[in-house]
């Protein structure tokens, strides 16, 4: 065998190898500027966690099976009061998440969607995404709620990195949407907690 047929072969193994990793990729995969990306129902792996920011009582009726009923009413109330960071880890514990898991967030409003996908990555989630299509997700199963206790300890890192402390005062849901958007554009925007909170 002379080098030219050598090195034409190995050309060749590349280029099927780096096709067959093509082929057999995860379509899930974000772009390296997006923390928070919004994910399409057609591509979602059979591992994701589906998180419904809706209200609960609808959950519990209609939603793709085993989803989480994580209402953003659980954490940010009509005043703009934000729940501390321990009391949303605990919150999260409490339907089983530990922070390692890849969840996606859905509801009938995004900007709803985008403030608990939000408060999730904040709180040190791993992967979290925002579903997009969801009218091809199969809602014929019933949501969970949340344990009075912790079924899981959540461990994921709070993101520092992406907090600032700030005065007591309200935070509406489009702050917390806008952070999405924010921190899309930049990895490292700055979302400010209210201080007593953190």
């Amino acid at each position: 065998m002379d080098v030219r047929t050598g090195s034409r072969r190995f050309r060749e193994t590349v280029l099927v190898a780096f096709i067959g990793t093509l082929v057999f990729a995860k379509p899930y995969t974000a772009p390296a500027d997006e923390l928070i990306p919004a994910v399409s129902s057609l591509n979602a792996p059979a591992d994701i966690v589906f998180v419904d920011a809706g209200t609960v009582t609808e959950c519990l009726e209609t939603a793709p099976p085993g989803a989480l009923c994580l209402s953003l009413d659980r954490v940010l109330n009509k005043e703009g009061r934000l729940a501390n960071m321990r009391d949303v880890r605990w919150l999260l514990g409490s339907f089983g998440l530990t922070g390692d898991e890849r969840v996606v967030i859905y509801a009938d409003d995004e900007k709803t969607r985008d403030a608990m996908a939000a408060i999730l990555y904040l709180a040190g989630q791993d992967r979290v995404g925002r579903l997009i299509n969801s009218a091809q997700v199969d809602f014929t199963g019933k949501g969970v709620a949340g344990a009075l206790s912790r079924r899981a300890l959540f461990v994921g890192k709070v993101r520092l990195e992406n907090l600032q402390p700030a005065p007591f005062g309200r935070v509406s849901s489009a702050q917390l949407a806008d952070f999405v958007s924010d921190l899309n554009r930049d990895p490292s925007a700055l979302f400010m907690w209210p201080v007593g909170y953190l």
